[in-house]
């Protein structure tokens, strides 16, 4: 069943948990990556090296084939210039990967220029979820990759791939208050925009198949989320701790979710569209407010209902609170009167070029 927040002082509550997740976090991460590092590692293989400190930055010396990665877990103040190789015990080391947690909630960190030289992220024992190394550096407001590097490259300081088909790290300082994902991505890594407290609005295009864990967590200031058409599944964590959004439309095709989605969030409805053809799960729902409205398909409302504690309604209900305007939810009211919507109550950015919409709680034909 759907857990429920204290209510005496949320706000208190939700402070207290944050500073105390931000301390150890990166105790949490580090001991449990190692723990699945060592879990899968494959047999006969080599322990990685130790780090050793060059120039201010940890990195692992290998020696068989002199290269070098920069190591969890840095701290750094202003901008980095990340060097093409390195020099230790008189041995000349190319840098070619970054670790996953390499600058973890290194906060003073301003700007990161990556070399050609480096051409992967490497998450432990090869996971390729997640490909952020700055996760939590809240000053850092931009990333740029040099031109002739082969798998990177940086659009308006964020990392994608050198295809642009997958986005990396979306700042967590970039002080955008919108962002539109380009159309050619298709994957979005674990935790590509975490901890950004800037965005407000986040649109995103039919192309992307793919969001990794926790792509939003600790978005606190994030209202308004357009997901892609095309997604099947919601990972752990993708919202957690987004406690500003309100409202949040999951597409048709999204069949499954996974623990702690909607975490220490303070939605007031969460529209589904799809069906699920198996067993919900009741972690999806754990620190959710049961003040929280499901909107969901008339076959799906029994299944919700069991993993769920809160009011679930059919997806009918809110289509037709939408066209007439008087839909409970307060959030729901407040985006009739600035927002557009289809038929179906999906938020529109602009005004179709034909067709009906709704405008203002009214229905408009153009």
């Amino acid at each position: 069943m759907g857990t429920n927040k204290t209510h005496a002082n949320p706000h208190f509550v939700l402070c207290e948990i944050w500073n105390v997740k931000r301390i150890l976090s990166l105790f949490v991460c580090i001991f449990f990556g190692s723990i699945l590092f060592a879990q899968n590692e494959e047999p006969g293989l080599p322990d990685p090296p130790p780090a050793v400190t060059i120039d201010g930055l940890l990195y692992k010396l290998y020696e068989d084939s002199h290269t070098a990665m920069i190591a969890n877990v840095n701290s750094w103040e202003g901008e980095l210039e990340i060097p093409e190789q390195v020099m230790y015990d008189k041995q000349t080391y190319t840098v070619n990967k970054i670790e996953w947690l390499a600058f973890d909630l290194c906060e003073t960190l301003t700007k990161v220029k990556i070399p050609k030289t480096v051409t992967d992220i490497q998450h432990y024992a090869g996971h390729d979820a997640c490909k952020n190394p700055f996760r939590g550096c809240t000053s850092l407001e931009t990333i740029e990759v040099d031109e002739e590097n082969p798998s990177m490259c940086s659009i308006d300081g964020v990392l994608f791939s050198k295809d642009k088909s997958k986005l990396y790290c979306y700042p967590a300082g970039a002080k955008a208050k919108s962002y539109n994902v380009p159309k050619e991505v298709t994957w979005i890594g674990g935790e590509a925009f975490a901890r950004n407290l800037y965005l407000c609005t986040v649109e995103m295009p039919n192309s992307v198949t793919f969001m990794g864990y926790g792509v939003f967590s600790g978005c606190r200031n994030l209202e308004s989320v357009r997901l892609s058409e095309n997604l099947k599944y919601l990972d752990a964590y993708t919202f957690d701790n987004c406690e500003s959004l309100h409202v949040l439309d999951i597409p048709k095709n999204v069949s499954g979710f996974a623990e702690s989605v909607f975490r220490w969030t303070h939605l007031d409805a969460l529209v589904v569209r799809g069906t699920f053809p198996a067993t919900l799960r009741s972690d999806t729902f754990y620190f959710v407010d049961d003040s929280m409205i499901i909107y969901a398909q008339s076959s799906e409302v029994a299944k919700f209902k069991k993993v769920f504690s809160g009011k679930v309604l059919s997806l009918e209900d809110y289509e037709d609170g939408i066209k007439t305007g008087i839909i409970a939810p307060r959030s729901i009211a407040s985006l009739i009167n600035h927002s557009l919507f289809d038929l179906s109550g999906r938020c529109l950015s602009a005004p179709p070029t034909k067709g009906l919409y709704i405008k203002n709680g009214k229905i408009v034909v153009k």
